[in-house]
């Protein structure tokens, strides 16, 4: 039977030692519909269930029949085992598949996280990537205040220079210099904001494939109760605010370098 197959690949993961003694068989085929109905999102939770649902028929009155919660922190450690067997078998027969996206193989170039000690680097990676986009979030701040300083200087001397001077062909000439590198300025804003947004949605990527071989997707949950942002009375992104800001004054220095060009030519 098909999930006789699945069970061996399971059990293949087991240190024998911390095999049953007897009716390993039934155990296995319970892990093997865990494999098919979870796959690699199976916790120590279903791994007790299942446990539970095969001891029964053998031990009925076995302390551990309570709910996982309930279970002595040493005893829930030994499902671990258990767990990282059946993640391990199912990316196994997910590769022998195709069913791995090419995203994951990049990602875990020597294989997904299956045992404690990987799991715990992995943690120190997702840290660093959550450490990561919080740093781009700060890079992001000072860039839309470098350019917003430098717009407000070219403001500035537009007001100066059209008050001082009154308006003239080398005033005309000055303020059209002075769009045009407005212009450059919000142009090459534009750009970084969107930038930024992108290296934040890939940045994200990683993190949210990270927390699906973690206990808690915390981001995961987050994108999923904004609705993905397909909702913009939920959540809409800030890439679409902050670009609002350049794209303005990007016109507004436009019209102005349009109305320079026409008191040019009739100077």
């Amino acid at each position: 039977m098909y999930l006789d197959d699945i069970a061996i690949i399971i059990r293949s993961y087991v240190p024998e030692d911390k095999l049953p003694k007897e009716h390993v068989v039934d155990l296995f085929r319970l892990y093997a519909v865990l494999l098919r109905a979870k796959g690699t999102d199976v916790t120590e939770s279903d791994i007790h269930d299942a446990w539970s649902m095969w001891i029964v028929k053998y031990h009925k009155e076995h302390e551990s029949l309570v709910p996982y919660e309930e279970l002595p922190l040493e005893v829930r450690e030994q499902d671990l085992v258990f767990v990282d067997a059946i993640r391990r078998a199912s990316r196994q027969l997910y590769k022998a598949n195709g069913n791995l996206s090419q995203f994951e193989e990049v990602l875990f170039p020597s294989g997904p996280p299956y045992d404690i000690e990987s799991r715990q680097q992995t943690i120190d990676q997702y840290k660093l990537m959550v450490s990561s986009s919080e740093s781009l979030v700060n890079r992001r701040q000072a860039v839309n205040t470098f350019f917003l300083t430098m717009n407000g200087a070219l403001l500035t001397a537009f007001g100066l220079i059209v008050k001082g001077v009154g308006l003239d062909l080398h005033v005309s000439l000055g303020v059209l210099i002075l769009a045009i590198t407005g212009a450059i300025l919000c142009g090459a804003w534009r750009s970084l904001i969107k930038s930024f947004g992108q290296l934040n949605k890939g940045k994200f990527k990683v993190i949210n494939t990270i927390e699906r071989y973690l206990n808690t997707a915390i981001y995961a949950a987050e994108w999923e109760a904004l609705e993905h942002g397909d909702n913009p009375k939920v959540y809409r992104s800030f890439t679409s605010r902050e670009i609002w800001v350049p794209t303005t004054l990007l016109s507004l220095y436009i019209i102005t370098a349009l109305v320079a060009i026409i008191l040019i030519v009739i100077s």
